[in-house]
């Protein structure tokens, strides 16, 4: 679903009308663009028209191969100002042209005066499902019936901040991975997990979610992939760490002692600069440790199969607070980033996370296909991505 974006065409002033309305208030012919520019998924906008009541007005729209026209699909409206203000909406369908696409619009009122634009649609990939300007966003590739979804909350005074986006297989009941934002600002507040409750994620059918009412059966707990912990800044984002979407089949003492252990090293790793993670469950076909089985089931008794590895994924910038956003570096040593990649096993009560336990970001592509961070400049992005030293981020062993 697209907003109504507001086109407003920008013309001359030769002729404007200069009559006084009701109020006293010259009202001077004019028809206006907010923007020039559309989005290639955008579908509609609209011209918005001003002039003294009575005033009689022409607005045609024209374009290479008729994309786009007014309402009831007409290319010319004639009418008059039953008002001060007037708008006129242009429809269209999303540009899968793979190239920009423009239309002229024309605007005519009576008294002479005359207003023209041209307003550019952009094109997109019509083989990426979600697109959004986050560093830590993963590219989002139409495939496997993956569904790519956003949780916006509230955090500080913001209402509509982004939580977290997923990746969610319905083969497999779970989410491939989730990528989310952390900042103290996120892990500081007045969320208590006491007052969450684990359900469905309302933005994806309840019949390909696991049934968590309870836990899944076995000795498996709902794992979250963005720890509830990460999300104290407000009960409403807290909550959302509950959803289905959120959980995978994960062994108990692997997601309370070791699994656990490296949430709290990612949280301390967060900076002022913000540090982006991705967290992901892979599955590797039947091939898993043998102290896991291949399967679960939830409480409706469907089949969850288990992930083989478990990993997360780090962006920051090297210092940690240099007020620039990742996008704006322009050297690789600005930039930090690693993965941690563990197999799921039942590791008893071993807390411990050795360099064995990190590899690069290059190699997390090669083995799960997705490309991670794709917001590095391309100038410096393979050489962030193949580097990944864990002494920079603790691990001495």
């Amino acid at each position: 679903m697209f907003a109504i974006v507001a086109v407003v065409i920008v013309g001359c002033e030769s002729g404007a009308n200069e009559d006084k309305n009701a109020n006293n208030e010259v009202v001077v012919s004019n028809a206006y663009l907010k923007a020039s520019e559309v989005d290639g998924r955008s579908t509609n906008c609209a011209v918005v028209l001003q002039a003294q009541q009575g005033t009689s007005y022409s607005a045609t729209v024209t374009s290479e191969d008729g994309w786009i026209a007014f309402t009831g699909k007409q290319t010319t409206v004639s009418n008059r100002m039953t008002a001060t203000e007037k708008v006129l909406y242009l429809y269209f369908d999303a540009n899968t042209t793979g190239k920009e696409r423009t239309a002229t619009i024309v605007v005519e009122f009576d008294d002479g005066s005359r207003f023209e634009e041209v307003l550019m649609q952009h094109c997109f990939d019509t083989s990426i499902a979600l697109e959004r300007q986050w560093a830590e966003l993963p590219v989002c590739e139409e495939r496997n019936g993956y569904l790519y979804r956003t949780h916006y909350g509230q955090l500080g005074a913001k209402m509509d901040a982004r939580n977290y986006t997923f990746c969610f297989d319905p083969e497999v009941r779970a989410s491939l991975w989730v990528a989310y934002p952390l900042h103290t600002s996120h892990m500081t507040g007045n969320g208590n997990r006491n007052n969450s409750t684990f359900g469905y994620d309302p933005t994806v059918d309840d019949e390909v979610q696991a049934d968590l009412s309870r836990s899944y059966n076995g000795w498996y707990d709902r794992g979250h992939q963005l720890p509830a912990a990460d999300r104290k800044c407000s009960q409403e984002m807290m909550d959302q760490t509950f959803y289905a979407t959120n959980m995978t089949p994960q062994q108990g003492n692997f997601n309370q002692n070791k699994w656990g252990a490296l949430e709290g090293r990612v949280r301390g790793f967060a900076c002022a600069d913000t540090l982006y993670v991705v967290t992901g469950a892979y599955f590797d076909g039947e091939s898993h440790n043998s102290t896991i089985d291949a399967s679960t089931t939830d409480r409706s008794g469907n089949r969850c199969p288990t992930p083989t590895h478990y990993y997360k994924a780090l962006l920051r910038t090297s210092k940690g607070n240099t007020g620039r956003s990742i996008t704006e570096a322009t050297e690789a040593v600005q930039l930090r980033a690693i993965v941690f990649w563990m197999e799921h096993a039942n590791t008893q009560s071993v807390t411990t996370i050795t360099s064995a336990d990190c590899i690069s970001v290059a190699e997390l592509e090669r083995r799960t296909g997705f490309t991670f961070f794709p917001m590095i400049d391309d100038a410096i992005e393979a050489e962030v991505k193949a580097s990944a030293v864990p002494s920079l981020w603790g691990i001495s062993n």
